[in-house]
């Protein structure tokens, strides 16, 4: 993969390298696309810590997948946002591992990202709706995570904003693209 593929340019990548200048690598996808999946492969690949809408509702005895309140979800946001200022003043990167399901929200962790002069790389997984039902339907089977209400899912499948090309998103496709990003950001990082 070229360096631009990665979503960093050839200078971005080497103050990353050296640790001066920071990135909030952000998840976006309709929820089971495998955003939490990447996010964990990547807060481990580069040794950044991950910070989760998912958990920062489970601290909050609240679960996305039983439907939220708008008020709710900004709470949780704004948590998040505190712990990204946090970790960017400490001079870390860091994964943030939620839908970004509407522009409004991508544009807040990125204006984090630009307040701490750090970069926003936008990882979209544009998983197949027929991908994620079979996920959906194996997770009630045999639950690894919290799962989504069938009304809670539909709303927010209709409701999802996907990134425009103006957002510099880099498209995940499959199992191979995210792999292949992975191996990317490994190779240009060593």
């Amino acid at each position: 993969m070229p360096l631009k593929s990665a979503g960093l340019t050839a200078p971005a990548l080497q103050t990353l390298r050296n640790r001066r200048m920071h990135t909030i690598f952000a998840t976006c996808g309709l929820a089971f696309s495998g955003k939490t999946t990447l996010a964990k492969q990547l807060s481990k690949t580069l040794g950044i810590p991950r910070v989760s809408l998912d958990a920062i509702n489970a601290e909050r005895g609240l679960h996305g997948g039983d439907g939220l309140t708008d008020t709710q979800w900004e709470e949780s946001s704004a948590m998040a946002v505190e712990r990204l200022n946090r970790i960017l003043a400490a001079g870390q990167s860091v994964v943030l591992d939620d839908t970004l399901s509407h522009r409004f929200l991508r544009d807040r962790y990125r204006q984090v990202a630009i307040r701490a002069e750090a970069n926003f790389v936008l990882l979209c997984l544009d998983t197949a709706l027929e991908d994620i039902a079979e996920r959906m339907t194996q997770n009630r089977k045999n639950p690894v995570r919290h799962g989504i209400n069938d009304d809670v899912f539909a709303a927010h499948r209709d409701r999802f904003e996907r990134p425009t090309d103006d957002e510099k998103p880099i498209k995940l496709a499959s199992t191979s693209d995210i792999s292949d990003y992975l191996a990317s950001l490994r190779m240009e990082l060593d």
